[in-house]
C-alpha cells in the first residue's frame, strides 16, 4: 500500500474526529432545571472515556480472544457502527474474530483442494497409461491451477496466523502501531495474491483492512506515535516472502509430483 494512500486515510479520519469533537463542544448549555442531571451525565461520560483509554492500554490476549470468539456474526450496519466507534478495543476484537473466521475457511478450502489434487493425480496416471494425450494435458493443466490456488490459500493462512497471534500479544499502543503498520501492506499483498483465485474473499479482506487502518489511526493519535511506512514496508516484504517460502514447502511435501506426459 502506498504511503500517501495510508496518510490520506489517517488525515480523513482525523478530520472526522475533529468535526465530531467540535460539534460536541459547541452544544448549548443545559437549562437550570436539568443542570444536576447533565452534570452527572458529564461526570459519567468523563469516567467512561477514562475507562476506554485504560481498556485500550490493557489489550491482553485473554480479553481479545474471549470477545472475538464469542461475538456473533455482525451484519453490515453493525460493522459500520463498530468501524466508526472511536475506542480501539471493539475494533481489535472484531479484527481477530474476522481473521479467525477466515483462517477456518482457508484451512477447509486447502483440505478440499488437496483432495481434488489427489483425485486428479489418479486420473492423470490412468490417462497416461491409456496414452490419451489430450485428456492428460487437460488434467495436468487443472492440477497446476489447483497447486497455484493451494499455494495462495496457504500463504494467506500463514500471514493471518501471524497477524492474529501478534495482535493477541500487544500490550501497548507502541506494540499496536508497530504490528499493524506493516500489516496494512501485507493485507494488500495477500488480497492481490488470493482474489484472482477466491473472488468471494475480497469483501471480507477489505473489511479487515479498513478496521486495521482505523485502529492504527486511533493508536497513533492516542499514544502519540509516528507511523513509519518505509520501515513497515520492508517488514511487510519479509513477512510475505517468508509466508511464500513456507507455502511452497507445504505444497512440495504434501502434494504428489505431477507425472510427466510422455508422447509415444
Amino acid at each position: 500500500m502506498r504511503e500517501n494512500g495510508n496518510l490520506e486515510i489517517v488525515e480523513n479520519n482525523s478530520s472526522s474526529l475533529t468535526t465530531t469533537m467540535t460539534t460536541m463542544t459547541a452544544s448549548p448549555s443545559p437549562a437550570p432545571a436539568t443542570q444536576s442531571i447533565s452534570s452527572t451525565a458529564a461526570v459519567a461520560a468523563a469516567t467512561e472515556y477514562t475507562d476506554v483509554k485504560k481498556d485500550d492500554l490493557t489489550l491482553n490476549s485473554y480479553h481479545i480472544t474471549q470477545n472475538c470468539h464469542n461475538s456473533p456474526f455482525l451484519h453490515d450496519n453493525e460493522f459500520y457502527l463498530i468501524k466508526h466507534n472511536i475506542p480501539s478495543k471493539p475494533k481489535i476484537n472484531q479484527i481477530q474474530w474476522r481473521i479467525n473466521n477466515e483462517k477456518i475457511k482457508l484451512q477447509t478450502l486447502f483440505n478440499e483442494l488437496k483432495i481434488q489434487d489427489e483425485e486428479g493425480i489418479k486420473k492423470l496416471v490412468i490417462s497416461i497409461k491409456e496414452n490419451n494425450i489430450q485428456y492428460s494435458s487437460l488434467i495436468s493443466s487443472e492440477l497446476n491451477v489447483i497447486r497455484k490456488t493451494s499455494r495462495a490459500v496457504w500463504t494467506t493462512k500463514i500471514v493471518l496466523d501471524n497477524l492474529y497471534n501478534q495482535i493477541c500479544s500487544v500490550s501497548s499502543f507502541k506494540d499496536l502501531v508497530e504490528t499493524i503498520t506493516p500489516s496494512l501492506t501485507v493485507m494488500k499483498s495477500i488480497r492481490s495474491l488470493l482474489i484472482p483465485y477466491i473472488r468471494e474473499s475480497e469483501h471480507e479482506f477489505k473489511n479487515i483492512s479498513d478496521l486495521l487502518c482505523d485502529v492504527l489511526f486511533n493508536a497513533s493519535q492516542i499514544g502519540g506515535y509516528l507511523i513509519n511506512f518505509k520501515i513497515a514496508n520492508n517488514t511487510a516484504l519479509n513477512i510475505i516472502n517468508d509466508a511464500l517460502f513456507k507455502a511452497e514447502n507445504k505444497i512440495k511435501t504434501e502434494f504428489l509430483p505431477i507425472p510427466n506426459i510422455i508422447i509415444t
